[in-house]
């Protein structure tokens, strides 16, 4: 069987609909799911929109999915804490996987979550909230299996719905996922998570930092999701999907020395800038210190810097890391 996406407007006629301005406007309809032999309807119209927590974002409909770029680590504090804030407070299953560009470790996202959310222990102890490492998500030893975390997106969802919440609020970190996958599966990968979304009471956001998106990544991400916005310093914006031109200028500011550097070696140039040492990078990074060393040479022959001192004022003064990290 065929799945189906449908979608009805207020006067009952079916269209696909593109976020524009007003995701408020939006209403979503029923699917039928093939794959699972059940017809979903989603609670009355009372339920369809969310709160986000998020400026500019405001509230949409179940189903949503779409992507921030930010350019700070406090950005991404002001995008996670009221994201996931308004998702415990709706009575939803919140959900994240995280690269070490954005926390070193798990531990380190939970103390950053605690200090924001005072209710944020009992909500973990109770499994209301869940963070875990893209290794982990994605699969071990350095293959990535996009079909099991679409599975095990799945299931997350069906076992928060089994606990009597209302659904799943997710957000990945995309920017690594772009980078390591061959041209044109990330696409296909986001593109299968619209089709997973339709119908379910889930919503997905995903982040990207702007020091490790180039042009192309942000053009594969508008196209990919539903509607785009960026953060730049507290700073919030709403980016057009149909004005390409607008995404091409977010690319515009990155520093072009670090557009040179592959995502694996800005992710070593950030680690080296917080203070990590070769062997604590590959330990973070699941591969040998071998491995970080030649990429260490390579990018410091790209940037033209020969020290670490050098590549630390190099990360702050790009904005790969502020100085109170």
């Amino acid at each position: 069987m065929t799945r189906k996406r449908e979608w009805v407007d207020g006067v009952g006629e079916a269209k696909e609909i593109m976020y524009r301005t007003c995701v408020s406007e939006l209403q979503l309809g029923t699917r039928d799911q093939a794959d699972r032999g059940e017809h979903v309807m989603l609670p009355d119209r009372k339920q369809w929109l969310r709160k986000t927590g998020l400026p500019v974002v405001g509230d949409v409909p179940w189903g949503s999915h779409f992507c921030i770029f930010y350019k700070t680590k406090k950005d991404l504090r002001d995008i996670l804490v009221p994201f996931f804030k308004a998702g415990l407070e709706a009575n939803e299953f919140c959900l994240s996987y995280i690269g070490s560009h954005e926390f070193l470790t798990v531990k380190h996202a939970e103390n950053a979550f605690r200090k924001e959310l005072p209710d944020f222990e009992r909500q973990s102890k109770n499994g209301n909230i869940e963070i875990v490492t893209r290794k982990k998500w994605f699969g071990a030893n350095g293959m990535l299996d996009l079909s099991k975390a679409t599975g095990r997106l799945q299931k997350k969802l069906d076992r928060a719905l089994a606990r009597g919440l209302k659904g799943l609020r997710f957000h990945g970190s995309s920017a690594w996922l772009r980078a390591r996958l061959p041209e044109g599966a990330f696409c296909e990968y986001e593109e299968k998570l619209n089709s997973m979304l339709a119908g379910q009471p889930m919503i997905i956001a995903c982040t990207f930092p702007l020091t490790l998106t180039g042009a192309e990544q942000i053009l594969d991400a508008a196209h990919t999701h539903q509607f785009a916005v960026t953060v730049r310093n507290g700073i919030w914006k709403r980016v057009e999907i149909a004005d390409i031109a607008a995404a091409k200028k977010e690319a515009r500011n990155i520093d072009p020395k670090l557009e040179q550097l592959t995502f694996r070696q800005h992710e070593i140039l950030q680690l080296v800038a917080k203070g990590q040492n070769t062997k604590q990078i590959a330990d973070l990074l699941g591969i040998s210190v071998k491995t970080i060393e030649t990429h260490r040479l390579q990018l410091m022959r790209r940037v033209k810097i020969d020290n670490v001192p050098g590549l630390v004022r190099f990360a702050i003064r790009t904005g790969l890391v502020s100085p109170e990290e």
